[in-house]
């Protein structure tokens, strides 16, 4: 029996629901998944994709909160409104964003150490559609129910957050996680990676460069810098080996266009339009794709809706091998 396109997005919907969980049970929130991963997770990352999704599952969206409200020290604020800018920005999610800007205006006053309903939130909900009022509603009746604890930053997948108790929490952290992972780049290439302001980044490269602890590759041209000694600091720090680098944000900016743009009443049932949909989105499944080591199905071999199948498996492949 083929797949439709309502049981995909169904079963999509309840597998990305499962990623965050498992994400977030490994933070610290209370669950029943293990608090393990194969990789290294992303905070920002993982907080501004759950409030792209925050209205499918309001239990998760409340854990969350609490989450960072109790742990706010580790959170990088600026770092969230710069990935959040992927979510609400039209250029990068096509007619529709995935966030609303009022919606994530009330959640970074919610992430502010005072946060309170804002004047601008009350006064303009008459003018705001009904689920981005629900979604606001959400946001501010918050309450917390003691369902988390603290993150244990000796978790090789919450590298980011030991390295942030180390740097600070700031652009040196990020930038020396994504060296010791074993990447390499300029300010330019860095900056679209880790989400960082690009001029900071290069200011800090030219310091590190100075002190010996990048060097820069003399083979290719253009800058492009590489930490130096990488075993000298994985020893120093106690990491035998860190997990392979994602971009989060990147991944969960696919797979949130995927489920919520499936969400279209036009594409309920109709296999020849969704096919369509994924022939969009296929670079960006090229990435989630080559991180997982999933083969995608060539768009030029199958023609029309007989691409929708061979997909949509492939995207439940990706989610399999992220949530290990």
């Amino acid at each position: 029996m083929k797949m439709s396109p309502k049981k995909f997005r169904d079963e999509l919907t309840n597998r990305i629901l499962d990623l965050h969980w498992q994400q977030w049970t490994v933070f610290g929130v209370s669950s029943h998944w293990s608090r393990t991963s194969d990789y290294i997770l992303d905070l920002e990352a993982l907080t501004v994709s759950t409030i792209a999704i925050g209205l499918w599952d309001k239990r998760l969206s409340h854990i969350t909160m609490e989450w960072l409200q109790m742990n706010r020290q580790w959170l990088n604020l600026n770092r969230v409104k710069r990935i959040g800018k992927l979510f609400t920005g039209s250029e990068t999610c096509e007619q529709n964003p995935l966030v609303d800007s009022a919606v994530m205006e009330a959640y970074l006053d919610f992430l502010k150490p005072s946060h309170s309903l804002s004047a601008h939130n009350r006064g303009h909900q008459n003018d705001q559609n009904d689920v981005v009022s629900e979604h606001i509603n959400l946001i501010n009746k918050y309450e917390p129910r003691g369902t988390v604890v603290s993150p244990d930053i000796r978790s090789t997948s919450l590298l980011q957050l030991f390295l942030r108790s180390v740097f600070g929490i700031d652009a040196r952290a990020e930038m020396f996680l994504y060296f010791l992972c074993g990447r390499r780049g300029n300010s330019n290439f860095i900056s679209s990676e880790i989400y960082f302001e690009q001029k900071n980044l290069l200011r800090i490269l030219n310091n590190w460069a100075d002190a010996g602890v990048i060097e820069e590759d003399q083979e290719v041209s253009g800058l492009d810098y590489g930490l130096k000694a990488p075993s000298f600091w994985m020893q120093a720090l106690g990491i035998d080996q860190p997990p392979p680098y994602i971009n989060w944000a990147r991944l969960f900016l696919f797979l949130d266009r995927l489920a919520i743009g499936l969400k279209a009443p036009k594409l309920l049932d109709d296999r020849y339009l969704v096919s369509s949909f994924f022939r969009d989105l296929t670079p960006d499944a090229q990435y989630a794709a080559s991180i997982t080591r999933v083969v995608l199905p060539h768009e030029k071999s199958l023609h029309g809706e007989a691409y929708f199948e061979p997909f949509a498996e492939c995207v439940f492949q990706i989610l399999e091998k992220l949530s290990r």
